[in-house]
């Protein structure tokens, strides 16, 4: 066992070592707790001295002095309150007190702060009236300050928007030479330009253009920027210049909310439509003549033909029948065609209403089988057929009404007011633009020369 028990012990680092090392051990932690005590007796006692050589620290309350009037000083204050009840001034009443303006808590306001981007900067005047805004059809805008309702001379007409939509008519007939050609056209693009330049930066605007369709230049009335106001510009300088006459294809879409089109020329309807769309409260229209908006026979059109067409055809079965029978015969040949040397495209603007004529290739000679002696053709029925007609004021404004009850009625906006120029404008067109102008409470002039 002791035997085991040394083993275990020798396992253990201090017994590893010689017993003089153990000596020495020992000898240093005994030392080492000795003085330890001794340090701690040491400071234990200062501690105790000096907490028992101080001096407690006692706070006495000195009594309360009572206050008290001598006899002479009593009876005069007793006279004074007596005379100041017999006086004939009012007594003295509490009054209410405004707080601090820091003192009082307003209530959390919760806004929809969006950042919208523009170069616009309010400048603050002493005026008298209200601040008019502009909303963006988003939720929100710019107002508050008044500079959002811009003021325009348009050709000599004068007013005041905030959501102006320009509609210039880009038809070839405002090159004709009547109309004093592509370099009186330019003094009209240069005028509409000084328009757009004029526009306050809170209001918000758009051009749209028109001819055999309509096109607008921004999806949406957009901020009348310094960049926006330049893009509408460079968007409008080309039109009606060497190849790129008049307007055949435009974004413009009817929807279906108006009269049912069939396309035309000077397609203003169309125009007003994106305007209608956008929600512009301030149009402006320049134009050289009404436009020319076709429609389809109606149903009861085509039945009152039908109708007379059968009674014709009843009274003359009898030689309807014997034309037909001489109508039979003619003779067809070949026919040989020379060769057709190529055409270059024609120069300068076509007629309104006509493709641009682009030229055409060369052919060359050819065989053609050709009616040498045409047949004999029967006869025509003498009442004519019904045929697509050019909308009237009246269908116009009936027009112009169904859009602005969806677009802005149905919305509790009030309709849009329309201003037009009628430019070296004929009679007629002269009549139907003044009419659209006074129908929407706007201006109509018309304007012959422009200056430089």
């Amino acid at each position: 066992m002791k035997r085991q028990m040394d083993e275990f012990l020798a396992g253990v680092g201090f017994y590893k070592l010689s017993e003089k090392n153990r000596k020495i051990l020992w000898t240093v932690l005994l030392v080492s707790l000795a003085v330890h005590l001794v340090a701690g007796l040491i400071f234990g006692s200062i501690v105790i001295m000096r907490a028992l050589s101080e001096e407690k620290i006692v706070f006495s309350v000195p009594p309360t002095p009572r206050k008290s009037y001598e006899p002479r000083k009593l009876e005069h204050k007793v006279k004074v309150q007596k005379r100041q009840r017999s006086s004939s001034r009012p007594t003295m009443v509490p009054r209410m007190v405004a707080m601090r303006q820091s003192n009082v808590s307003l209530p959390d306001i919760k806004v929809d702060q969006r950042v919208i981007n523009t170069s616009f900067q309010p400048k603050f005047k002493s005026v008298s009236g209200k601040g008019v805004g502009v909303g963006l059809g988003t939720g929100y805008g710019i107002g508050g300050f008044g500079p959002g309702v811009s003021t325009f001379d348009f050709f000599g007409i004068r007013g005041r928007g905030d959501k102006v939509a320009l509609l210039v008519d880009v038809s070839t007939s405002m090159v004709e030479e009547q109309m004093g050609g592509v370099e009186g056209y330019m003094k009209v693009k240069s005028r509409v330009g000084k328009v757009i330049d004029a526009l306050s930066e809170g209001a918000i605007f758009n051009v749209i253009v028109f001819g055999d369709a309509s096109d607008a230049f921004f999806k949406k009335l957009e901020i009348a920027s310094v960049k926006h106001k330049k893009d509408a510009k460079d968007y409008l300088r080309p039109f009606n210049t060497e190849g790129n006459w008049g307007l055949a294809q435009g974004n413009v879409k009817a929807e279906g909310r108006g009269l049912q089109a069939d396309g035309g020329s000077t397609r203003l309807d169309l125009a007003l439509t994106a305007a209608f769309q956008q929600g512009a409260n301030t149009i402006l229209v320049i134009s050289d003549g009404a436009p020319m908006v076709l429609r389809q026979p109606t149903q009861d059109e085509y039945q009152a033909y039908n109708n007379k067409k059968s009674e014709w055809e009843k009274e003359n079965k009898k030689q309807i029948q014997d034309d037909k029978n001489d109508a039979a015969g003619g003779k067809m040949e070949k026919v040989w065609i020379p060769d057709q040397p190529a055409r270059p495209p024609k120069k300068g603007p076509p007629k309104e209403g006509e493709a641009p004529d682009n030229g055409s290739p060369a052919i060359p000679g050819h065989w053609e089988e050709r009616w040498t002696t045409p047949p004999k053709k029967g006869p025509d029925c003498p009442i004519p057929a019904p045929k697509a007609q050019y909308w009237n004021l009246t269908e116009f404004l009936q027009h112009l009404k169904l859009l602005h009850e969806n677009y802005y009625l149905a919305k509790g906006m009030k309709p849009p007011i329309i201003h037009c120029i009628g430019y070296k404008i004929d009679k007629e067109g002269n009549a139907f633009l003044k009419g659209v102008a006074k129908e929407y409470k706007g201006q109509y002039k018309k304007v012959n020369t422009l200056g430089k």
